[in-house]
């Protein structure tokens, strides 16, 4: 038996640094990892940040790669004889010791037998859930994609309200009961329906308006399953947490299988472009409030979309050069127009969002064309190369920055490097992941997911 002493645990940001966590509400006792094993942690997190794997946060990842599994009974074996030092992950039940108990429980969780598992979720919390779970309230609309693609929606008994203007993208969830907004949640909504836990995002609803009301029993699991500014791995670990949580690891690796085939081939192509030769692009979002036509809302370095447009070949002009967004690590602000003016990208990426963007539902693109026509009637702007040479381009928010921003990656590169890119097909691509969530929905025929003057009738 190994004990871990003293109060407080590390956990791994996404940038691959070690923070100390705060462990949260009612989230079981904390320990400290010896010297030793947190230099060892550090080294191996530093490995994941280099781009050679990721740290999946459950409790039972001795070794600390992005998976639990074999290899981890194997280590903890070699903790307990004193051959290897213990990791922060390795005490499988959080008790602050390692023994064979750890050993068990990482057995059931392999076998998906487990009677509870204990994870760091998207908010640095510890938190342990009692399995199977099979009550689930959710908050966030990218974690109930995941949830579809995990064929997991039968556990959901209660959805926010926004969920039922969706019913095409939640055929199912958007029928289930309402539990009010995550503005104001209605806690007497949410605990009539007898959860096991919530889903919700890290920042909405917030702790004081919803973890500090419910009764210990009731944990809340913070995931942020929208695509992630960080990079592809965040996406890898959010679905493959959440498939061990929801007893579905072959439907998670199904997803992930996707998910890298694409991510793969767009890198392949990429990654022969020179720095010098790729395509400069202006990202902007959809203009907020009353803006004035002299200034426009543009999205930089930590950023979602910022990302979509890296991975796809292209140079995001504005990165690097506008304030962080609130107390976020994301670049989000105003730019004046005659500074993009004197860029003169060859590219303009809008993303659309807000009030009646609902891409899966809306029956045209008439929004799109008219976030477009917007971009394209900016003062001095038919000068533009982009404007000139029909390079404006809308990808809607609910399409892009979630579970299928790979087939949104694909549909930028194909914009970006038409040549280079002419074989691939990007709806087809989302039309995979469709099926996936068990939709049936035809991405061709309905909805409204992006605008493209030049090529959307192709597409």
């Amino acid at each position: 038996m190994i004990c871990l002493h003293a109060t407080a645990i590390f956990s791994c940001l996404p940038d691959g640094s070690l923070r100390l966590q705060d462990g949260g509400r009612g989230r079981g006792k904390m320990v400290m990892i010896p010297l030793k094993a947190l230099m060892l942690a550090f080294a191996l997190l530093m490995l994941s940040a280099s781009g050679n794997g990721y740290v999946l946060h459950i409790f039972g990842n001795a070794n600390l790669d992005d998976d639990i599994n074999d290899q981890d009974l194997a280590y903890l074996e070699r903790i307990i004889e004193g051959t290897e030092e213990p990791t922060w992950l390795s005490d499988a039940d959080n008790n602050g010791e390692i023994d064979e108990s750890d050993i068990s429980l990482v057995q059931s969780i392999i076998n998906g037998t487990p009677s509870e598992i204990t994870i760091v979720d998207s908010d640095n919390k510890t938190v342990t859930v009692k399995q199977p779970l099979e009550r689930l309230v959710v908050y966030t609309h990218q974690c109930a994609e995941i949830l579809q693609l995990l064929g997991a929606e039968e556990k959901v008994v209660g959805v926010r309200d926004t969920f039922a203007e969706q019913p095409n993208r939640f055929p199912r969830l958007s029928k289930y009961q309402s539990i009010g907004s995550g503005g104001e949640p209605d806690v007497e909504a949410v605990l009539k329906t007898n959860p096991d836990a919530i889903l919700a995002y890290t920042w909405y609803p917030s702790e004081e308006s919803l973890d500090d009301k419910l009764p210990p029993e009731v944990e809340v699991l913070r995931f942020d399953c929208e695509c992630s500014g960080q990079g592809p791995d965040d996406m890898r670990e959010r679905v493959r947490l959440l498939g061990i949580l929801m007893g579905a690891r072959d439907r998670a690796e199904e997803y992930l299988q996707w998910h890298d085939a694409i991510l793969d081939q767009v890198e392949d192509e990429v990654r022969k472009i020179p720095q010098n030769e790729r395509v400069r692009v202006y990202l902007e979002s959809t203009p907020e409030g009353d803006r004035p036509m002299s200034s426009r809302t543009a999205i930089g370095t930590g950023h979602a979309a910022h990302k979509l447009v890296e991975m796809a070949g292209g140079v995001n002009i504005a990165a690097g050069r506008l304030p962080g967004y609130e107390d976020t690590a994301f670049e989000y602000g105003e730019i004046e127009t005659e500074w993009v003016l004197s860029q003169n990208p060859e590219v303009i990426v809008g993303r659309a969002m807000g009030p009646g963007i609902r891409p899966y539902e809306n029956v045209n693109d008439s929004l799109l064309e008219s976030y477009a026509q917007d971009i394209r009637s900016l003062p001095g702007f038919d000068e533009v190369r982009a404007v000139k040479n029909d390079g404006i381009y809308i990808i809607t928010n609910d399409y892009a920055i979630t579970p299928n921003y790979p087939s949104a990656v694909l549909l930028l590169a194909r914009w970006f490097y038409p040549d280079r890119f002419a074989d691939i097909d990007p709806q087809a691509a989302h039309q995979e992941y469709v099926n996936m969530m068990g939709l049936d929905y035809d991405v061709r025929e309905k909805g409204a997911f992006f605008f493209s003057e030049e090529q959307a009738e192709d597409l």
